[in-house]
């Protein structure tokens, strides 16, 4: 008697793993960019705060990217602030984006936040193509695993 696997044994263990790695390979990138971009939602938090803060003080948004301002640490990467994968900034006008790109898929990040007439702000997030781009299959999806599905306000 012989032993062994004849070949449409080892054929379909192959395809199984092929379909396996197909279903997964999509969900585990998505996972990673969800992780990633939890980074960015950090970051925005902190800078969110701090402009609330100097708001609060001075009646006035600072400047554009004048991180220096700012009562927050925000790490500097090759001279932009930010992340391993992301850059941040914000305006005078309290709105902060966050820039991902990755290989030829780029999206972004926003809050704007808005001072109310009580003395709170309110803030508004999206996610989606960088200012004068466009929004690829990848990057929509990317916005929408960010969001929960919802990526015009979460």
């Amino acid at each position: 008697m012989k032993q062994g696997f004849t070949l449409i044994e080892l054929l379909v263990v192959v395809l199984i793993i092929g379909i396996l790695s197909a279903v997964a390979l999509p969900q585990y990138t998505t996972a990673v960019e969800r992780s990633r971009a939890t980074e960015a939602l950090t970051l925005m938090n902190a800078v969110q705060t701090a402009l609330e803060r100097y708001h609060a003080q001075h009646d006035a948004f600072p400047t554009s990217n004048a991180f220096t301002k700012l009562d927050v640490e925000i790490p500097q990467v090759n001279g932009s602030y930010g992340g391993k994968y992301l850059t941040i900034s914000f305006t005078n006008a309290g709105l902060i984006t966050a820039v991902r790109r990755r290989d030829s898929h780029a999206y972004q990040l926003t809050t704007t936040v808005t001072p109310q007439n009580d003395g709170t702000y309110a803030a508004v997030r999206t996610c989606g193509a960088v200012t004068g781009g466009s929004l690829d299959d990848d990057a929509t999806a990317y916005c929408n695993a960010i969001s929960g599905g919802n990526p015009n306000d979460f």
